[in-house]
């Protein structure tokens, strides 16, 4: 598993790749609302694909919440507590 900081990192990228995809090319930091940087509901949505994808995980419906999605800070403890989780199933890891 990565370590968070490169979690973070990772998630920044995938955020930062989405944010090109629109052609908006502003830098984002962890903490800034991704809504406000220009991510529309659509976005946020191949965030989340990208997320599960980049992390081989599958984000559960009950985690499908806006707080989870805010910002990349939030999007990063999402993931590392899936992974986490994961990695804790005798059937995950």
């Amino acid at each position: 598993m990565l370590d968070r900081p490169s979690l973070t990192n990772r998630v920044l990228e995938i955020a930062g790749e989405i944010l090109a995809e629109q052609s908006r090319s502003r830098a984002i930091g962890v903490d800034d609302a991704l809504r406000e940087a220009g991510l529309t509901s659509m976005a946020m949505v191949r965030l989340m694909m990208a997320t599960e994808i980049a992390f081989n995980i599958a984000i559960p419906n009950e985690d499908l919440h806006p707080d989870n999605f805010r910002t990349v800070r939030a999007v990063a403890s999402l993931v590392a507590r899936l992974v986490e989780a994961q990695d804790a199933s005798p059937f995950g890891g």
